[in-house]
């Protein structure tokens, strides 16, 4: 047996002494390492708001103090236990491309997900992709997998790839979850101080929406403040608003954000015609759904979503009283984990929208049944009116004819004995007579006009052809108006009027009225252009000149209201008279110097229903 001499064993206590150093050493110098690292980790994430931008300077500072070359972090939802690629450096593209179109497969990262505990991938066994993770190394390298907790709950899963040849120790692997912890720390809190910027954001939008659109009762005005918010608030890339209650038979009525790829505002949707099936579920149920992905979502039509540049959309209902109004539909062009706040916003936007809707489509049914009453108030009074002088006007008649036909036989007489004297006494006097001739011939007008009254109520309806009645009185006008400079121009718009049970000769007077006044209010010349059309169930005549106009605010169809120097101002109400009794209407347009126009409405009584032989 050797014997050992005390400088052997002190040389022996030397060696283990260094080495013991050596090892102590090394592991402080590690734990250097890595309180550099989390130190590093903690400066680079400090104080920053966005998730994503926390992950990427998280990986950078682990890759650059741990001199590692790949890390990549997945973010999930325990909810549905899915997975998404967040953050990445130093990944093969071919490995990225593999994910974002089959999604994770059979790997390590799900089951770390749902258990909680760390674990390392060292074989395609464990992860059938590690040859194509790290960028720039054909042969495959191992790779810890760490689970991303906060208070219990699995956030997501970090992965850092080891270095050629070697595998993570049981420390490392506790060292990754120590930095995993810490980032979960940092994400709660930029998600909290996010959320809290965002709940600002969105209390002082709703806040200036709900102003802006409970001082207005203006539909468009309310569309687009409604379209504006959801941009702004939710930070989508299009918002639209459709509005109808019937799947087939919608309305595009607001577009903002990016221009859409096919629609536009006006223009008519039926969403069984573009299988829109999810917009269409959305409307029938009156729920609001939303689509993280149109790729891996089997309601969604992927077809219209690839047609309309849309991964990610909520749809919520326009609902009010319990009716489907329409949709409200904001969307992003790539595809978005929607958070539960976002949702909320979202339906507080449609329900707002819905009820500001509603409220003013109550408001103008209001304003216009009201417009109605009024117009119908002053059509009875004016019927009133006119009733009130037709009564008087048939009893004044014949006072007043009887002597004006005394005074014209007595001035036919008196022509007579004029005659034999010499002439310029006898020229004298005709001219004389000639004057009271005249004035009794307008005496005479007036009187019958004054017996129009009362007689424009007794009406005899049959079958006529409107076209042809203006036909008629242009023919009869144009001589006329030939004779005044004014040339008189007959169109048609659109398909032919059908025949109308209508008082022909009374149509035709009013017709006449406006015509002759048109060719009156033009003394110097120029042109009428009478017009027919069918449009909205009733047939439309026109008449428009080219004279000084009406002047802003006269009611032409009061009684003795006129614009001419020796008018009666009977003409027009006469017409009125007349066409309300036909169940129509007559509107005047246009301002000084821009020429008159009168419309006559009239119903258009609806076909008959075929027979069966028919």
């Amino acid at each position: 047996m050797a014997s050992h001499s005390p400088q052997d064993d002190m040389a022996q206590l030397r060696a283990e002494h260094e080495s013991l150093v050596r090892s102590l050493r090394a592991e402080i110098d590690k734990r250097e390492r890595e309180l550099l690292v989390l130190s590093e980790v903690a400066a680079q994430i400090q104080g920053e708001d966005d998730v994503e931008a926390i992950l990427n300077a998280a990986l950078e500072a682990i890759l650059r103090g741990l001199d590692l070359r790949a890390a990549w972090v997945f973010l999930g939802d325990q909810s549905d236990r899915t997975l998404r690629l967040v953050a990445h450096r130093g990944v093969d593209p071919a490995y990225l491309k593999g994910v974002e179109e089959h999604g994770l497969g059979l790997c390590l990262c799900p089951e770390v997900f749902a258990t909680g505990h760390r674990m390392q991938a060292r074989n395609t066994t464990d992860c059938p992709r590690m040859p194509t993770i790290v960028e720039g190394l054909p042969e495959p390298v191992a790779h810890a997998c760490t689970p991303l907790i906060l208070e219990g709950t699995s956030r997501g899963v970090l992965n850092v790839a080891a270095r050629p040849g070697e595998v993570f120790a049981d420390e490392e692997l506790r060292f990754l979850e120590t930095v995993g912890r810490q980032i979960c720390v940092a994400m709660e809190r930029a998600q909290h101080l996010k959320a809290e910027r965002v709940f600002d954001q969105e209390a002082r939008a709703l806040a200036a929406l709900n102003k802006g659109i409970g001082e207005s009762l203006d539909v468009d005005a309310i569309l687009r403040a409604v379209g504006r918010t959801a941009l702004d608030v939710l930070g989508v890339d299009r918002a639209a608003i459709y509005l109808g209650s019937d799947p087939r038979h919608l309305i595009v009525a607001h577009l903002a954000g990016l221009p859409h790829p096919e629609l536009r505002e006006g223009q008519p949707l039926d969403l069984v015609t573009l299988r829109a099936s999810l917009q269409q579920r959305a409307i029938e149920t009156q729920t609001a759904f939303q689509v993280d992905d149109w790729k891996f979502d089997a309601h969604v039509n992927r077809d219209l979503a690839r047609r309309w540049d849309t991964a990610a959309a909520m749809v919520c209902p326009l609902v009010a009283r319990k009716l489907c109004l329409g949709l409200l539909v904001v969307s992003r062009r790539v595809h978005h984990h929607w958070t539960n706040d976002q949702r909320e916003v979202a339906e507080a936007l449609a329900a707002q929208a819905s009820v500001t809707i509603e409220n003013a489509r109550l408001y103008e049914n209001a304003r216009r049944a009201y417009r109605e009453l009024n117009e119908a108030q002053a059509r009875i009074i004016q019927s009133e009116k006119l009733a009130v002088v037709g009564t008087f006007a048939s009893g004044l008649a014949h006072e007043v004819r009887n002597p004006l036909n005394s005074i014209a036989l007595q001035i036919s007489i008196l022509e007579r004995r004029v005659a034999p004297l010499e002439a310029p006494l006898a020229t004298e006097l005709r001219e004389l007579m000639g004057v009271v001739r005249e004035e009794v011939k307008r005496l005479d007008n007036l009187v019958g006009d004054f017996l129009q009254f009362s007689r424009a109520n007794r009406l005899q309806f049959r079958r006529a052809s409107l076209d042809g009645l203006v036909d008629e009185v242009v023919r009869l006008l144009r001589p006329a108006a030939r004779a005044s400079g004014v040339g008189l121009k007959r169109r048609r718009v659109g398909p032919a009027v059908p025949e109308l049970p209508i008082d022909g000769e009374k149509i035709k007077q009013v017709v006449i009225n406006l015509v002759q006044n048109a060719i009156e209010a033009m003394p110097e010349g120029g042109d009428v252009v009478i017009e027919t059309t069918l449009a909205d169930g009733r047939a439309h005549l026109s008449v428009h000149d080219q004279g000084p106009g009406l002047p802003q605010g006269l009611d032409v169809f009061q009684l003795f209201v006129t614009t001419k120097a020796k008018g009666t101002g009977l003409g027009l109400p006469i017409a009125q008279q007349i066409v309300l009794e036909h169940g129509g209407e007559i509107t005047a347009g246009g301002g000084a110097e821009r020429g008159a126009t009168f419309v006559v409405s009239l119903p258009v009584p609806a076909a008959p229903p075929p027979t069966e032989s028919a």
